[in-house]
């Protein structure tokens, strides 16, 4: 079966309960929980699927007036096709809501309708719905919340809205309903509902059959928007006798429109016995039961009666008075059950509760039309039946079981289609499927096909096959089919194999360890088994593979010949391999060596040979190893092997180092500075007028490429004098301050690469330089110094000295230098092959300048050059001390005409006294501040040398 089933389904999506078949678009539309799919009629392929969920506000609201989750979903519970637009309504968690939608695109949405009276609350309601041929809506159902409005109602199209009256039992009694039909002037319901005219006598359920007028317009003023055509019969499904046998309860109802015939299946109560049954009837019993008396009760506590009064108006014809309106307020149950086609049902089976029908009417070479009924169980089986023409009963031809053991479904729906597909289309909880209505290919000889009785099948002698009437034509003279009859169970049977089964592991092996196994799948010859003298299954039962193989070695080949034929150092060997068979599927593999190998033991003893030694050689050397560092001096290095020849037989090594090194980038390293923003203002000095603020700078520099080598320089610093009580400050650039040398730079590289030369060190008068009337620095911006490298007679065979290392625990620093010559002689590599010297500090160098001749001719500087230096610096330092007297003298002619200068030394106070004596009355502090101070630094740029200053200002300094 599983090779002939279709079957359509999506994780987390159920109740597939609507299915409608558009023919001219070849697609099957589908209603689901939240959900509308469009599916291809024959592969069930998706072609559209929309979402149609309900509003979280509404769910919410649902569950809290107390409804499950489950239920609180939006259920597809109508599907009807009206030319190019579907009318699809949903339950919409207990608020039904409606909506044409284009046939070709479910998600266009032409118009939303209310659903009220259009579409059952509760989706486990029964209900059913059409569409008439003049565009009007019939619905019948449950309409409210508690699903206690149970009505029949037309509540669209082009008539007014009617429904059956409401509460009334008369005309509605607790209904379940299963169809409904469009059939001439006619609108049919199947339901079943508790007999009303029983209810004196306890209480049951009868299965009825209601109509009414199509053209019904309802009372004017009695039943106003009221069926007034409506009647309803009873459904006779029973097997005769004294007392009969009732199948009361109607489950589902197919309607041959063709054939004017229906089939229903009824079932007993479910507090009787377990039985089902099949009925069949035709529109004229139909038909002759409404037109017959009718039934009365006049009081609630009498008898129903009978009473055959004229209905012309139930017949949809026109009354000539209004009375019709008092006989449909009076009237609603006709007197004559409808009776079935035959006095017994068509089928019926105890232990079997059936639901859904379907019929097929198709024609038979011996026997023209014979009927195939489908019949569903509650349990998920699908039961197919045969009746043939003349015949009051049906055969069981064929159980079919949709699903595997512990999988069943509740079947939902289940509706036919023969015009294009020939297959059944099953809606369950979880999936759709299509089933073919004949499976005649399962029948392998034509013994089997003849026998089988399926009307479907005949056997062709053309294909040599068992298939369906070619053309849907039995009289095809290559088709065979015998007459057909119920099957008998004494037919010969043929045997058939069922599928394979999946491989599983098996232990199919009768001797071996546990851990040995096979795997295998094995069929059985039931589908059928052979019964009555038919032919057993041909074939193997148990198919075996990959079965566990241990690995076993094969024998040892013979041994190989001797590595040389002499000695007993020489070996031979012998192998085996693990092939004998090779382990597969998870077998072991060999236990032990493939391979032995023993020393030739009888080998003659070799003679003994001597050889001339072999001195070894160096070999190139390699090229020379990135430098260490990028500049201020690295090393290189390279090496050799003594591999060209290596040393042998008793050979010497090879003489000298299999090492080199070299220096490498000595030049300096590009000096880099970076400089601080300026601090903030610090306050270094207070007077009795205001106050003085310093500020500085630092700057970073380095020249090596090792970070650990940045020095921090002297400070740069800028100094202002603020007025007490004032904002204003004075800059600088407005006093008198005097110049000052920056730091010494390093010395420059000797000025020969060998024997005696000179290097020097130069620098600047800006640290700060000259403000005001501040005075310059003094002393030379350059020094020089002589330099004695190695002699240049010395030097030959000697690489490059290293670059000065850092200075030791010892102050001192060390170089190195290394000789070419493996064995220097007397003339190459003279000298100290290492040197060392004293650290000097900075500052410290700066004092060679005054101490005497000896160490300036230690640094290379010659008397000669010194004093010549000192006369030219005497000479101009001269020069510029007249000039700046001269106009320090014009200033204070003109500022001070009243006053007498006195001179001050360095860092001397005047009193309170003395500078009071001579202070003119109306002259400002601040005003000759900003004339006449000078503030002078000493070398380090502080104010510890001198400060100047008019003596009549004491009093702005204090201590």
């Amino acid at each position: 079966l599983e090779n002939t089933l279709v079957t359509f389904s999506k994780p987390n999506i159920l109740s597939y309960t609507e299915l409608l078949f558009d023919l001219p678009r070849f697609q099957l539309v589908v209603g689901a929980r939240d959900y509308l799919f469009r599916l291809n009629l024959e592969s069930l392929r998706v072609l559209e699927q929309t979402h149609w969920p309900s509003p979280q506000n509404t769910i919410k609201m649902c569950m809290q007036k107390g409804q499950t989750e489950g239920d609180c979903h939006n259920f597809i519970r109508v599907l009807l096709l009206q030319e190019n637009r579907i009318f699809a309504c949903g339950t919409n968690a207990f608020s039904p809501e409606c909506s044409w939608r284009d046939v070709n695109s479910l998600s266009l949405v032409h118009g939303w309708v209310n659903g009220l009276a259009k579409c059952p609350f509760n989706p486990n309601a029964n209900s059913t719905a059409i569409i008439t041929s003049e565009g009007d809506y019939f619905i019948a159902s449950a309409f409210d919340f508690s699903s206690q409005n149970h009505a029949i109602y037309r509540s669209m199209g082009t008539e007014p809205f009617l429904r059956t009256v409401l509460y009334d039992p008369k005309w509605l009694n607790e209904p379940n309903f299963v169809a409904s039909y469009e059939i001439g002037n006619f609108t049919y319901f199947f339901f079943r509902e508790i007999a009303v005219e029983y209810i004196n006598c306890g209480k049951i359920i009868y299965s009825r059959v209601g109509r009414m007028c199509k053209n019904d317009r309802g009372g004017q003023f009695i039943l106003k928007d009221n069926w007034t055509t409506f009647l309803k019969a009873r459904l006779n499904c029973s097997i005769p006798g004294s007392y009969p046998f009732y199948y009361n309860e109607i489950q589902g109802i197919h309607f041959s429109e063709s054939h004017e015939i229906m089939y229903a299946t009824f079932t007993t109560p479910e507090n009787s016995i377990y039985a089902s049954a099949v009925c069949a009837y035709n529109i004229s019993a139909i038909q002759k039961s409404f037109e017959g008396p009718l039934k009365y009760q006049s009081t609630p506590k009498s008898a129903w009666e009978k009473q055959s009064v004229p209905h012309l108006h139930f017949q949809c014809q026109s009354p000539g008075s209004t009375e019709y309106v008092v006989d449909s307020e009076k009237y609603q149950l006709v007197d004559n059950a409808v009776q079935p086609i035959f006095s017994r049902p068509v089928y019926s089976k105890e232990l079997e509760r059936l639901s859904f029908i379907a019929v097929d009417i198709i024609s038979a070479k011996h026997h023209g039309e014979v009927h195939v009924i489908y019949v569903a169980t509650v349990e998920g089986e699908l039961h197919k039946l045969m009746r043939t023409p003349n015949s009051s009963d049906s055969c069981l031809i064929e159980k079919i079981k949709l699903f595997s053991d512990g999988k069943s479904q509740k079947i939902k729906v289940m509706k036919i289609l023969k015009e294009t597909q020939n297959s059944l289309y099953i809606g369950t909880d979880e999936s759709v499927i299509r089933l073919p209505l004949h499976r005649c290919e399962r029948f392998k000889s034509k013994q089997d096909c003849l026998n089988s009785m399926d009307p479907y099948c005949g056997w062709n002698d053309y294909q040599l096959t068992c298939a369906a009437a070619p053309n849907r034509n039995p009289d095809t003279i290559f088709w065979q089919q015998k007459p057909l009859r119920c099957p008998k169970p004494d037919d010969p049977v043929d045997g058939g194999w069922s599928k394979w089964s999946h491989w599983l592991p098996c232990s199919y092996l009768k001797r071996g360890p546990a851990d040995e196994g096979c795997l295998c799948q094995q069929r059985l010859c039931n589908k059928p088994a052979p019964a009555n003298g038919g032919k057993p299954c041909e074939g193997v039962e148990i198919q075996v593979t990959n079965c566990t193989v241990h690995g076993q070695w094969t024998e040892w080949s013979p041994w190989s010949a001797c590595t040389q034929t002499c000695g007993s150092d020489a070996l031979k060997m012998r192998k085996r391999t693990c092939g004998n068979p090779a382990p597969k599927h998870g077998g072991h593999n060999c236990i032990g060596l493939d391979s032995e190998t023993i020393f030739c033991a009888t080998n003659p003893p070799c003679p003994v040979t001597s050889r001339a030694p072999i001195h070894g050689h160096w070999s190139e050397w390699t090229s020379w190893s990135e430098c260490s560092f990028p500049c201020g001096g690295g090393i290189q290095t390279r090496e050799r092997r003594c591999n060209d020849p290596a040393p042998q037989y008793g050979g010497n090594e090879c003489w000298g180092c299999d090492h080199d090194s070299r220096i490498c980038n000595n030049h300096v390293c590009p000096e880099h500075r970076r400089s601080s923003p300026w601090s903030q203002w610090f306050l270094v000095n207070t007077t009795r007028d205001g106050y003085f603020q310093q500020r500085f700078k630092f700057t970073c520099r380095a020249n090596v490429p090792n970070i650990d080598t940045i020095r921090i320089s002297h400070p740069k610093k800028e100094e202002r004098f603020c007025l007490e009580g004032s904002l204003s400050c004075l800059d600088s650039a407005h006093m008198n301050i005097d110049a000052n040398w920056s730091e010494w730079s390093e010395w420059s590289s000797c000025s020969v690469s060998c024997g005696t030369g000179f290097q020097y060190r130069e620098r600047t008068c800006d640290n700060p330089p000259a403000s005001g009337n501040g005075a310059d620095c003094k002393g030379a911006p350059r020094m020089e110094r002589k330099c004695e490298l190695t002699n240049c007679d010395d030097g030959e065979g000697w690489e490059a000295w290293t670059v000065w290392s850092l200075c030791d625990y010892n102050q001192e620093q060390h170089r190195q230098r290394k000789c070419r010559i493996d064995v220097p002689g007397t003339k190459f590599c003279s000298g100290s092959s290492r040197e060392t010297r004293l650290c000097v500090d900075t500052d410290q160098r700066v004092k060679y300048q005054a101490e005497g001749s000896h160490i300036l001719e230690e640094d290379g500087v010659h008397m000669e050059h010194v004093i010549v230096a000192l006369m030219g610096g005497l000479i101009v330092g001269l020069g510029f001390g007249a000039f700046g007297m001269y106009l320090f003298k014009q200033r204070k002619v003109h500022d001070l005409p009243h006053l007498t200068p006195r001179t001050a030394d360095a860092n001397v106070y005047m009193s309170n006294s003395e500078w009071k004596a001579t202070r003119p009355l109306n002259d400002s502090p601040a005003k000759v501040l900003q004339k006449d101070n000078t503030m002078k630094r000493n070398h380090n740029g502080t104010l510890t040398r001198n400060l100047r200053t008019p003596l009549y200002i004491e009093e702005n300094f204090r201590a």
